[in-house]
């Protein structure tokens, strides 16, 4: 009961396995035989064997194999007799492969001269597809040399000369030098600062009632005259950098300034029903 069971498993399975590779080897052979029994002279066969392969489906993939059997199975119609189907054929052909032209050497006058009849009268459609064609890369190539320009958008700032003499450097920071602006700043702010701090160091040293509150007592008072002194140097230094800063801002003041702003944009490829190639082929 086992061994029955398991039987047409296998079967099933290799059944399963075999269609698809079945499925492309069959275009593929019948394209040989097609093939060989043109060369035979079995023109029937040709037709037997080709025509399936590229109407009312084309079922052959590689692009050359597809032009040889329309160039075999037109010359065999046209063998046969069979001219409207050979003019069919050759029309596709010639829409295929729009420069390609029968060998004379191995194919009879009668047919080239067919097929050449086929392409001179389809030569005004295939010019106007190429124009079209050519137009549409154009218009393919500009959409994209749009979508990758560099857009600069340019702002203009108006400074003011009552910011520039401000101090902690906001005029260096209005000109556009951070840099310094910051050096300013930070600069400014410590010298301030130990200047306020001596300063309460001062006062703290004074008498804190009494006829003598202004003065400092006799222990303290050295003391406080170096602290004055420390005073006096950190406000003038703090003073110096603000002087700094103001004419320095105002000997580089520009009135207006011009900000650019580039911006880039993006890519977005065209999906459409026929995917990203512009190249289309009429069968």
């Amino acid at each position: 009961m086992t061994r029955s069971v398991r039987r047409p498993t296998l079967l099933a399975l290799l059944t399963l396995l075999w269609a698809p590779l079945a499925a492309l080897a069959g275009p593929t052979e019948d394209f040989d035989q097609g093939r060989n029994a043109y060369l035979y002279g079995d023109f029937n066969q040709v037709v037997e064997k080709l025509g399936p392969l590229v109407e009312p489906d084309i079922k052959l993939a590689d692009p050359e194999d597809l032009a040889r059997a329309y160039e075999l199975l037109g010359l065999s119609y046209f063998y046969l007799d069979r001219k409207d189907d050979a003019r069919r054929i050759f029309e596709r052909l010639v829409r295929f492969r729009p420069d390609m032209r029968l060998n004379p050497v191995l194919v009879p006058p009668p047919a080239v001269a067919f097929h050449e009849e086929v392409r001179a009268a389809l030569a005004d459609d295939i010019a106007r597809e190429r124009a079209a064609l050519r137009r549409r890369q154009q218009e393919e190539e500009e959409r994209r040399r749009k979508a990758n320009q560099v857009l600069v958008e340019i702002e203009t700032r108006r400074n003011s000369r009552l910011v520039a003499v401000l101090p902690f450097g906001v005029g260096q920071f209005q000109n556009d030098e951070p840099v310094l602006g910051g050096l300013l700043l930070g600069s400014e702010l410590i010298t301030i600062g130990l200047s306020v701090t001596f300063f309460l160091m001062v006062e703290d040293l004074r008498n804190p009632s009494g006829p003598d509150v202004n003065r400092f007592p006799r222990e303290d008072l050295e003391r406080a005259q170096s602290l004055q002194t420390a005073q006096l140097v950190t406000g003038g230094v703090a003073v110096g950098l603000m002087l700094f800063g103001a004419a320095h801002a105002l000997w580089g003041f520009r009135e207006r300034v011009e900000e650019g702003r580039t911006t880039r944009r993006p890519v977005t490829p065209d999906l459409g029903p026929r995917g990203l190639s512009p190249f289309t082929f009429t069968f």
